[in-house]
């Protein structure tokens, strides 16, 4: 038990450093790169001052990159805090989700919130909608399902969030014994989110009419 929880938190760790690696790349190789050819171009219309046509072309350039650049970091904003789930909360944060991902083609998404309404303290917000979006992509990853449907619920003040799909499913212990033997490092990011939301965890490996994973987070009571 101890190891478990020990490979836990080295998860959580390794998470956390794996974020802020990607977004300092992002602005490193994106933002960075597009800042130095905007301050060359300034540095060409110095020299060229009384080239007009030369000048007005540079000034066209820079515009162009800087609108680039602000798309680029507005995408880095969005996954570092997504905007939905900053101004309209976690439920319609959660709709969003699903409608992206059902737009995207790939799988049939419903979302299904029986009129939920929760509070979270802004971490635990966060890190549970990044939970629910983590189950999400590993079942589109690797249960091969083509249908999913997510509901919530409200029982003994808890947040319910069913997850039902018709791909391949897995057990509790399949997913221990995973993280154990140091495989799916996605898993143990998923774990490690759950404990920090306080949240029940449970993989159903049952027919296609129950749900496949179901999580259970308690609600908000002013002191979490």
């Amino acid at each position: 038990e101890n190891e478990f929880q020990r490979q836990l938190l080295d998860a959580s760790v390794e998470e956390a450093e794996a974020e802020r690696k990607k977004i300092a790349g992002n602005i490193h190789d994106d933002v960075g790169m597009t800042l130095n050819v905007i301050k060359l171009n300034f540095t060409k219309i110095k020299r060229n001052i009384g080239n007009t046509d030369l000048t007005l072309k540079l000034i066209e350039d820079n515009q162009t990159i800087l609108e680039d650049s602000i798309s680029t970091l507005r995408a880095i904003s969005h996954d570092l805090m997504p905007p939905t789930l900053s101004m309209l909360g976690f439920v319609k944060g959660l709709k969003e989700l699903c409608r992206q991902m059902d737009l995207s083609g790939l799988v049939k998404v419903e979302y299904q919130s029986n009129d939920v309404k929760v509070t979270f303290n802004k971490k635990n917000e966060l890190q549970l909608y990044r939970l629910i979006k983590e189950l999400l992509n590993n079942i589109v990853k690797h249960s091969g399902a083509t249908s999913i449907k997510l509901d919530t619920s409200i029982q003994q003040g808890k947040l319910i969030t069913a997850i039902y799909h018709n791909g391949q499913g897995i057990s509790n212990d399949m997913i221990r014994e995973l993280i154990e033997a140091g495989k799916g490092i996605g898993l143990k990011s998923i774990q490690s989110r759950a404990q920090l939301t306080s949240s029940d965890l449970q993989y159903l490996n049952g027919a296609e009419t129950e749900p496949k994973i179901v999580l259970k987070t308690p609600i908000y009571d002013g002191k979490n």
